[in-house]
Order: C-alpha cells, then sequence, then structure tokens
C-alpha cells in the first residue's frame, strides 16, 4: 500500500511540475512573439519561483512561396522551459512558431 501511495504521489508530482513547464513555455513563446520587431538573437528568462527556467531564440528564416518568391520579413521563433536537478534538465519542452514582422529590418 505504501507503494501505492508513493507512486502515486511521484505521478502528480511530474504531472503538475509538466504542466508549468508548459504555462512557462507558452507564456515566453507570446511574449517574444508580440514584439514589434525582431532581430536574430538569444533571450534567457529569469527563473520562475517554481525554478523553471526558459529561453527563447529568434532567427530570421528564408521561406519560398510556390512561385520561388521569398518571403521577407519572416522570422522563426523557438522557445525552450526546462526544470533543473542540479546537474541536467530533467522536464524539457520546447515550442516554435513563424512571425511576419515588416517593421523589422531585415
Amino acid at each position: 500500500m505504501t507503494q501505492a501511495l508513493n507512486g502515486i504521489a511521484q505521478t502528480t508530482t511530474a504531472a503538475r511540475q509538466e504542466a508549468q513547464v508548459l504555462r512557462v513555455l507558452e507564456s515566453v513563446l507570446a511574449e517574444v512573439a508580440h514584439q514589434p520587431e525582431f532581430k536574430a538573437t538569444k533571450i534567457d528568462f529569469p527563473k520562475t519561483a517554481d525554478h523553471i527556467d526558459a529561453s527563447a531564440t529568434i532567427e530570421k528564416v528564408r521561406l519560398f512561396t510556390r512561385d520561388k518568391a521569398e518571403l521577407d520579413h519572416v522570422f522563426r521563433v523557438r522557445a525552450e522551459a526546462w526544470i533543473s536537478d542540479g546537474t541536467s534538465r530533467r522536464i524539457v519542452r520546447s515550442m516554435e512558431t513563424y512571425v511576419y514582422s515588416p517593421n523589422s529590418p531585415i
């Protein structure tokens, strides 16, 4: 019975941490994707109160239409969030989106 309760507690903790990481990840992606201008860079975010680290990478991408016309001012935003145990990242999740930013320099 003790082992079963311990297993339930571990599963509950893992599910809670997974949800926390995903919330931070969505927040980081939304914050970065809504900037008025973009340039290729990496942004590190401060650790949250729940001990979750996050970063975002912005890079200019070259996308083409079927007619081989290049789409200007398109950037890929990739966000990553994780929980560390001191030596390694235990839960790591990432999301990315593409943003059209006509005000950004090419």
